[in-house]
C-alpha cells in the first residue's frame, strides 16, 4: 500500500509543480521550452504527389488520402497536420510500402475479454 501512497504523492507534486509554471509562465515570470515544427510548403506537397501519381485522384486511390485534402493542401488553403506530415515524408521516401500497407485488409479486431466469456 505504500507504493501507491508514494505514486500519489509523486503524482500530486507532479502536478502542483506543473501549475506552477504555468503560473509563473502567464505572468512572464519564465519561459517555456518550445518546439517550431515547420509547415511542409505547397510545392514539396505537390512535387510528392507528382513523383507517386499523375493526379490527386490516384493520389487518393493508392494511399486513401481525400484528392479534394491533396488540393487543398497543393494550393495553400489548407496545411497537413504534423500525422499527415508524416504520412507524406514516409510516401516521399518508400512510396511502395505505403501502397503496400494501405491495399492490405485490415486485420479483424481481436476479440474482447468480455466477449470470449458469453
Amino acid at each position: 500500500m505504500s507504493g501507491k501512497k508514494t505514486a500519489d504523492t509523486d503524482f500530486g507534486q507532479a502536478l502542483l509543480d506543473g501549475l506552477r509554471e504555468a503560473v509563473a509562465w502567464k505572468r512572464g515570470e519564465t519561459a517555456l521550452e518550445t518546439a517550431n515544427i515547420e509547415p511542409m510548403p505547397p510545392a514539396r506537397i505537390k512535387a510528392i504527389r507528382k513523383s507517386v501519381a499523375r493526379s490527386a485522384a490516384e493520389f487518393e486511390r493508392r494511399y486513401g488520402i481525400p484528392a479534394a485534402t491533396v488540393n487543398n493542401w497543393e494550393q495553400g488553403r489548407r496545411s497537413p497536420d504534423p500525422a499527415a506530415r508524416l504520412l507524406l515524408r514516409i510516401i516521399e521516401r518508400e512510396p511502395g510500402v505505403v501502397a503496400k500497407v494501405v491495399a492490405e485488409p485490415d486485420p479483424p479486431a481481436p476479440e474482447a475479454a468480455s466477449d470470449r466469456r458469453r
